[in-house]
């Protein structure tokens, strides 16, 4: 009785075990699946995360701070002095000093100081004070604001060109990522392709095996059913070999890492639109950003000539200041001016060795000439490379219309060498030259596809008028 009394507990024991230690096996971590990507997407982690557009994004802010820089020598100058003790009046050299210092564009400037300092001598402790308001204008050399605000004004034109910069580097990264995407889109198309090419050069391949088993065709048959699928598989490996080099030339362009998986969205648009040359030339030479970067090239080094010669000029200031002297007893006292005398003076330096401001201008007029050749060469060759990518679409148009005709050949001999070979018409010499012919034509369909599409942004980016937010992202409130 005892025995069987422990027989339930030995049986909830034994049920009890296996439970527990399934509860403690591990469970298998799922890897997530790879993230599908758009183009749109592919190109705002790009925009985000590129390197080449970070450092234009950086040197755009280091131009605007250099802007904030000059513009600062423009605006006043409050400078506070003071040295003194903590409420002993007589100690000497004590000194409480205010100067503001004003400075235009113009060249003129705005100086104004009030200041006592405390003094000793066989009497006592005394405050000398003064106060004086300046006003100083050149009137020959340093006049205008062509040479007064020459720092502000390269600032900015650094700060245009940078702007300009970060434009054409967007540009640049934009029709890299398209073009990249759609390669890989494309090599994905042919690996599909290359898939079902070796599926029916195995069907061949058995076929001709089976009819060598019957009498109906030569071994040579078979070799070249078997070089066919050799084929085959040599052009699959080269396809998804392909693949991978396009997956990894667009993560570097979304600055990604190897570990980022992804899929692209299998979808290349068809291209339509062409222009003529010479509107592409007109447009071109209107909305180019390095066209205009070089004409502000060519105004500054017109600014610097002006400058230059402005130096050669001797240097003539007119001086207007108000100023007023007074010694008190104490601290308030020293502060309030009463009487201020009004006086005129003149600058006049005209330096005996201008050699060194000579060099300056024949540099400049250089300068000057170099930057109206660079213009020129500019505009040349924005109209040849609008002239060259209108053609090129244009001509890839045609090479498409080309590509399809030869694809729906390709397709219609390889049914009739398919069917001649299965009614036993022909050996499978005809069938193994038009799978190879069927492949080459949609390899090249799809090549021309991707590189129509890469084509037109290609040509908006040459016109100077792509705005990735705007045609690609769809971004409503890109200018």
């Amino acid at each position: 009785m005892r025995h069987a009394s422990r027989w339930p507990i030995v049986m909830a024991l034994a049920i009890a075990v296996p439970c527990r230690g399934r509860a403690q096996e591990p469970t298998e971590t799922k890897t997530p699946p790879p993230v599908r990507l758009s183009l749109a997407q592919a190109l705002e982690q790009a925009l985000s995360h590129n390197d080449r557009l970070i450092d234009a994004r950086d040197n755009l802010e280091q131009a605007g701070n250099g802007v904030r820089a000059a513009r600062s020598a423009f605006r006043p100058k409050v400078i506070p002095n003071i040295l003194g003790s903590f409420g002993q009046t007589d100690i000497s050299n004590q000194n409480y000093r205010l100067d503001v210092t004003q400075r235009f564009t113009t060249g003129t400037e705005l100086r104004a100081g009030v200041g006592t300092t405390t003094q000793q001598n066989q009497l006592g402790s005394y405050y000398d004070s003064e106060a004086n308001f300046a006003l100083s204008q050149p009137l020959l050399r340093g006049f205008g604001r062509t040479v007064t605000r020459r720092s502000l004004t390269s600032a900015e034109i650094r700060l245009e060109d940078t702007r300009r910069q970060e434009l054409q580097t967007e540009r640049q990264v934009t029709v890299e990522v398209v073009g990249a995407y759609y390669r890989l889109v494309a090599q994905k198309r042919l690996v599909l392709d290359a898939e079902k090419s070796l599926e029916r050069a195995r069907q061949l391949l058995e076929a001709s095996s089976a009819k060598l088993q019957a009498g109906k065709v030569s071994q040579l048959d078979v070799f070249r059913a078997q070089q066919l699928v050799a084929q085959a598989e040599g052009s699959l490996l080269d396809a998804q070999g392909a693949v991978e080099d396009a997956r990894d030339q667009l993560r570097f362009l979304m600055g990604r890492g190897y570990e980022y998986e992804f899929e692209v969205v299998d979808e290349i648009p068809l291209v339509q639109e062409s222009i003529a040359a010479e509107d592409a030339i007109a447009i071109a030479l209107r909305e180019r950003p390095e066209l205009a970067a070089a004409q502000s090239a060519a105004q500054e080094a017109e600014r610097s000539l002006s400058a230059a010669r402005n130096q050669l000029l001797p240097q003539l200031d007119v001086n207007l200041a108000f100023a007023g002297r007074k010694t008190s007893e104490d601290f308030g006292t020293s502060l309030k001016f009463e009487n201020f005398k009004f006086n005129t003076f003149f600058a006049i330096s005209l330096p005996g060795d201008r050699t060194t401001l000579s060099i300056e201008l024949h540099n400049a007029l250089i300068e000057r000439d170099r930057q109206r050749r660079q213009l020129h060469t500019l505009r040349l060759r924005i109209t040849d490379e609008a002239r060259r990518a209108a053609r090129e679409l244009q001509r890839l148009l045609r090479t498409l219309e080309v590509a399809d005709q030869s694809l729906d050949f390709a397709r219609q001999e390889a049914e009739v060498a398919n069917l001649r070979f299965q009614r036993g018409l022909s050996n499978n010499l005809d069938l193994v030259n038009a799978e190879a012919g069927l492949l080459a034509a949609q390899s090249r369909r799809i090549g021309v596809l991707a590189e129509l599409a890469v084509a037109r942004l290609g040509l908006r980016a040459t016109l100077g008028t792509l705005d990735p937010r705007r045609d690609i992202l769809g971004d409503p409130q890109s200018s």
